[in-house]
């Protein structure tokens, strides 16, 4: 797993939210806000201009719960309208490793960086975010690929 330490440059994005998520209904939640949003920026007239993206926020200190955003990166802004607002992707200092394979094995990945973390002595924000960098329904599951970034002070 190929990870490091990065200064990443924001990206606009259009995005929704969904808070007192767990692990039991993320598929689910993860599934409605796509298609919403998928069909908002067609209504739009736009297209994504980057890989989607999943925010974690406000989690339990047990990972039981949390807050997720779901954001598509676009050229420009889009109208704010119902559960659709302009965000961006994360901007700044972060670890971020690449895990290939299924979602299912992610937590391997935030793991290595847990540990790179204490190696380093680096202190996270809280905040954690994961990029699609293929599509799933497009791409086997052993060759997925998503980005792990964990924003560190």
């Amino acid at each position: 797993m190929k990870m490091e330490v990065a200064n990443l440059t924001p990206q606009i994005a259009v995005a929704s939210k969904r808070t007192a998520v767990s692990m039991r209904n993320i598929h689910e939640a993860i599934g409605e806000m796509c298609g919403k949003l998928l069909a908002y920026l067609s209504e739009q007239g736009k297209e994504m201009s980057g890989p989607p993206y999943l925010k974690y926020t406000n989690m339990k200190p047990d990972f039981s719960e949390f807050d997720i955003e779901w954001g598509f990166p676009v050229e420009e802004p889009v109208p704010a309208s119902g559960e659709f607002y302009m965000s961006q992707t994360y901007g700044g200092r972060a670890i971020v490793a690449t895990h290939k394979g299924p979602y299912s094995t992610l937590e391997e990945a935030y793991s290595a960086i847990m540990k790179y973390e204490r190696e380093y002595a680096l202190k996270n924000t809280g905040v954690y975010y994961d990029v699609y960098l293929n599509d799933a329904d497009e791409t086997p599951e052993d060759e997925l690929l998503t980005q792990v970034v964990c924003p560190i002070e």
